[in-house]
C-alpha cells in the first residue's frame, strides 16, 4: 500500500549549514527568510533590531524584541488599550 501523498512531510525551512552565526549579514539574510532563530544572541539581537526596522520588517523587529525581553512581554513596545 502506497502513502497517502496528501500525508506526505512537508518542506520546512531550516538554517543553511553554511551560515556564520559571528556575521552578522549572515544571520540577518536567515532570519529575513524565516530561520536562523538559533543564532540571534544577547550581542547582536540589538543591531538586528534595528536593521529589521531599518528595513521595514515590523513582524521581525517585534520577534527580536520578544526574544531580547526576559518574560516575552518588551516593555519598551507600547501597549493597545483595551
Amino acid at each position: 500500500m502506497q502513502p497517502d501523498a496528501s500525508l506526505a512531510q512537508a518542506d520546512v525551512p531550516t538554517t543553511p549549514a553554511n551560515t556564520d552565526a559571528h556575521d552578522l549579514d549572515s544571520v540577518y539574510r536567515n532570519l529575513v527568510h524565516g530561520v536562523g532563530h538559533e543564532h540571534v544572541t544577547d550581542d547582536n539581537v540589538e543591531e538586528l533590531i534595528r536593521r529589521a526596522e531599518a528595513d521595514n520588517h515590523p513582524v521581525l523587529a517585534a520577534e527580536l524584541r520578544e526574544w531580547r525581553s526576559p518574560c516575552g512581554d518588551d516593555s519598551a513596545t507600547p501597549k493597545r488599550a483595551s
